[in-house]
């Protein structure tokens, strides 16, 4: 059996730093800048309980994973989940997600009786889905 890690995080790639900050930002994500070996990238600590996602220039990400990134536009290799307590809540990401210009890619939606979801994706087309279940 392997070891229990302490902590798990993601990392993944996008075009412009700058961009995607302002954009976290403005969702109240916390956002810290970062230099690790000369690099700049950003790190969003999302939730109460502090997952960590890494932004990283596609390059640099790249570099680390030693292989292409996806293309987003294409598909879809991770599916990030955010909860929320009510549809109420759903229907509030929804609005601040318009606020900011935000791809919608699906508007909330009933998904079975009392399970509310829906779909957006960040500047650089890394999909997230909001749900309440």
């Amino acid at each position: 059996m392997a070891p229990q890690p302490s902590k798990i995080w993601a990392d993944y790639p996008v075009k412009d730093i700058n961009r995607s900050k302002e954009f976290y930002t403005a969702l109240g994500f916390s956002v810290r800048d970062q230099t690790h070996d000369g690099d700049n990238f950003i790190s969003l600590t999302i939730g109460h309980s502090g997952f960590i996602l890494n932004l990283f220039s596609t390059e640099r990400f790249e570099k680390g994973v030693k292989t292409k990134s996806a293309d987003t536009a294409n598909g879809n290799e991770v599916n990030f989940s955010i909860s929320a307590d009510t549809k109420e809540e759903v229907l509030e990401w929804e609005k601040a997600l318009e606020a900011i210009g935000a791809d919608i890619i699906s508007p909330p939606e009933e998904m079975k009786e009392g399970w509310w979801a829906m779909r957006f994706a960040d500047p650089d087309g890394h999909r997230w889905v909001v749900l309440n279940m």
